[in-house]
C-alpha cells in the first residue's frame, strides 16, 4: 500500500515531478542519439544523394544502377549522408561497400568521402 503526505500541496508536487519524469523518459526513448546516426529506409535516400553516390562508386559507368542496403542520416552542422551498397552480388552475401556523403547547410554543395569496403551483416 501506498503511503502519500496528508498535505495536499506535496501531493500535487509530487504528482507534477512524477509526470515530468515520465514525460522526459518517453520523450528520450523517442529521440535519436545526440550525434548519432538514424536509419532510414533504402527508399528514402534523396535523389541528389543516390547520384552522388553512384558516380563515386562506378565513376566511368554512372548510370549503372546502385544497390542501396542501408541508409542512414547524421544532422551536424548540415547532414552526414552513410550509403552502403552492394558493388557485387546481393546486399546479404555480396561486397559492400560504404561512403559517407556530407551534404552542407542550405544546399551548399556535398563532400563526398572515402569508399570503404565492408563486410555484408548476416
Amino acid at each position: 500500500f501506498l503511503l502519500l503526505p496528508s498535505d495536499n500541496a506535496v501531493c500535487a508536487e509530487m504528482f507534477v515531478r512524477a509526470l515530468a519524469a515520465l514525460l522526459l523518459l518517453a520523450a528520450m526513448a523517442n529521440a535519436q542519439i545526440l550525434g548519432g546516426f538514424t536509419a532510414k529506409k533504402v527508399d528514402d535516400v534523396p535523389s541528389h544523394i543516390y547520384d552522388a553516390v553512384r558516380t563515386a562508386a562506378f565513376e566511368a559507368e554512372s548510370n549503372k544502377l546502385l544497390n542501396v542496403c542501408s541508409y542512414h542520416t547524421q544532422v551536424v552542422a548540415g547532414v552526414n549522408h552513410a550509403v552502403t551498397y552492394a558493388v557485387s552480388g546481393s546486399c546479404t552475401d555480396g561486397e559492400l561497400a560504404r561512403v559517407v556523403i556530407y551534404e552542407k547547410l542550405g544546399g551548399a554543395g556535398l563532400e563526398v568521402g572515402e569508399i570503404v569496403a565492408i563486410k555484408a551483416e548476416s
